[in-house]
């Protein structure tokens, strides 16, 4: 019987590229995302290839009590991993940005991740098995001017994630934070991130990233950082002083 993962955020970007790397791994998809035509056109194209089975649910993971109304139709499976990829970034001074924008952003980088970890975990534990993968980011290292609610965001998936997994030692569930750099993906478009230094040369890409994160989480890392310019940027983070690497960040993303 093949296994069962969940992935929010799997119409685009790095949630498209674990939906389709789970599957050549032989896994059953429950894939979530606002875009009901994409998903199903997604659906078929992978059941069709992978030969998998891939249900599809609409959500807009950013409103209000998002989380339970998802689990609602999810508490029946079982899920053998949730992965939380949903998310969206904005490049704006606070002072500036839309208030809105702001608080869809904490709502679902933050609330309904949180609540889809809590509840995954909690059936996962019941089970004595099960893995749940947070996507963090390099930005969840630093400050962030400029992107200072995104790059909050991201450092609090980094912090939960690491203390969910340190609380879940011994119980059979696992938790890993993947925290990619730049990539190659929608995503940055979206986020006004484009034009950004770190996003000029050649970028991993999607795939790179979720095979890379797939392997990490069979390897139960607690934090798997992409990249060897990544991992050096985080450990830059470690050793130079705050002050420092405010700076420096304002500047990147200036």
């Amino acid at each position: 019987m093949n296994k069962l993962v969940v992935i929010t955020g799997a119409s685009s970007g790095i949630g498209l590229s674990f939906a389709n790397k789970f599957a050549a791994e032989g896994y059953n998809l429950i894939i979530v995302a606002r875009n009901k035509n994409a998903l199903q056109e997604i659906a078929k194209t992978i059941s069709d290839e992978k030969k998998v089975r891939v249900s599809v649910i609409t959500a807009d993971l950013s409103m209000d009590n998002a989380a339970d109304s998802l689990w609602s139709q999810l508490k029946n499976e079982k899920i053998d991993v949730f992965v939380n990829n949903a998310g969206f970034g904005d490049l704006d001074d606070v002072v500036n940005a839309d208030p809105q924008k702001m608080t869809s952003m904490i709502a679902l980088n933050i609330t309904t991740l949180t609540r889809l970890s809590q509840l995954a975990a909690i059936s996962m534990k019941k089970r004595g098995k099960g893995s749940i993968i947070n996507l963090a980011s390099v930005l969840s290292f630093f400050p962030t001017p400029h992107g200072a609610v995104y790059g909050a965001t991201k450092a609090y998936v980094l912090s939960f994630s690491e203390s969910l997994a340190e609380e879940l030692k011994g119980t059979g569930v696992y938790v890993t934070a993947v925290c990619p750099g730049a990539t190659n993906t929608n995503f940055a478009a979206q986020a006004n991130m484009q034009n950004l230094d770190m996003m000029n040369g050649k970028l991993p890409t999607g795939d790179d990233v979720a095979e890379y994160g797939y392997n990490a989480f069979m390897k139960h890392k607690v934090v798997a950082i992409h990249g060897s310019r990544t991992r050096m940027i985080a450990f830059a983070a470690r050793i130079l002083p705050r002050a420092t690497m405010r700076s420096i960040s304002a500047k990147t993303q200036s």
